[in-house]
C-alpha cells in the first residue's frame, strides 16, 4: 500500500540539508576509518621504535579520532529513514543500497583484516540495507486495515527482532542496535527533537556520538545541492585509498 505521508513537526531553528548532513557523516567516518586503518598500521609497524611516551601520545591521536568517528553512523541512520520516506521508488532505492553494500565489503575488508574476506565483519552498509529492509516490511504491515492494532504492533515488533538478529548472525558493523536506531528514527521522523533524544538514548553507550543527535533538529527536510550520485562511491573508494597506503609503505594490517 502506498505510504501515506504526514507532516513532520518543525523546530524554529532548521537550516541543515540532506548533503550537509552527508557531508559532516563522510568527513566524520573518514576520520575514524584513517585512525583505524592507517595510524593503527604506522604504529603497529613501528611499535618498536616509538618511545613510551610517543606510544602513549599515539594513542591519545588515535582513540580522539576514533571518538570523532561516533557521529558519522546515526547520521546514515537518519538520512537512510529520509531516503526511505522520500525516494520515488524504493525497490531501486534498496537495489543500489544492495549492490554498494557488496561493492564495499572486500574494500573493507582488506583494510580492517587485510583478506579479501572476513567472515568475522560485516561493513555499514550491510546493516543499513538490512535495515531498509525491516522499515519496508514494517510500512506493509503497518497500512494492513485488516490487522488490529495489537497486530500491527506484534508484527512490526517481529520484523524488528528478526532484523535485529540477522544483523548480529552476519556481524554487520553495530549489529542489531543499528537496527534498532534505525527504527527509532523512523517511527519519531515526524518529531526531529524526540527522534534524536530517544536515538541517543539507544546509541548512549557511545557518548562520543552526541553531536550527531544533536544536529538532527536542524535539519529542514531538503536534499541540498542534486547531482550527489557519486557520493555512494566514496564508502568503497575511501576505504581503497586508506588500504593503498598501508600497502604502499608496508604498514601492517
Amino acid at each position: 500500500m502506498e505510504y501515506k505521508k504526514q507532516p513532520v513537526i518543525k523546530t524554529q531553528y532548521q537550516f541543515l540539508t540532506g548533503n550537509v548532513l552527508k557531508w559532516i557523516a563522510a568527513v566524520s567516518m573518514t576520520v575514524d576509518h584513517i585512525a583505524a586503518v592507517v595510524l593503527k598500521g604506522y604504529v603497529r609497524t613501528n611499535l618498536a621504535l616509538l618511545s613510551d611516551g610517543q606510544v602513549i601520545r599515539w594513542k591519545m591521536l588515535y582513540h580522539s579520532m576514533r571518538s570523532a568517528g561516533r557521529t558519522a553512523f546515526p547520521l546514515f541512520a537518519f538520512l537512510l529513514v529520509e531516503g526511505f520516506l522520500h525516494t520515488k521508488d524504493r525497490k531501486k532505492y534498496g537495489w543500489r543500497l544492495f549492490l554498494l553494500a557488496m561493492l564495499s565489503e572486500i574494500p573493507y575488508d582488506l583494510a580492517i583484516s587485510g583478506k579479501l574476506w572476513n567472515p568475522a565483519r560485516q561493513n555499514v552498509l550491510v546493516t543499513l540495507f538490512l535495515g531498509f529492509l525491516v522499515l519496508c516490511l514494517v510500512e506493509f504491515i503497518k497500512y494492513q486495515e485488516k490487522l488490529s492494532e495489537w497486530s500491527v504492533i506484534t508484527a512490526c515488533a517481529g520484523v524488528i527482532a528478526v532484523g535485529g538478529f540477522l544483523a548480529w548472525l552476519c556481524h554487520s558493523d553495530y549489529t542489531y542496535k543499528g537496527i534498532l536506531l534505525i527504527c527509532v528514527l523512523y517511527f519519531l521522523h515526524r518529531y526531529p527533537v524526540s527522534a534524536a533524544a530517544g536515538g541517543f538514548c539507544i546509541w548512549a553507550e557511545r557518548p562520543m556520538s552526541f553531536p550527531a543527535f544533536l544536529l538532527l533538529p536542524f535539519y529542514n527536510g531538503k536534499r541540498g545541492r542534486k547531482n550527489m550520485r557519486l557520493f555512494y562511491l566514496f564508502y568503497p573508494l575511501h576505504l581503497s585509498i586508506l588500504y593503498g597506503i598501508n600497502i604502499v609503505f608496508d604498514w601492517r594490517i
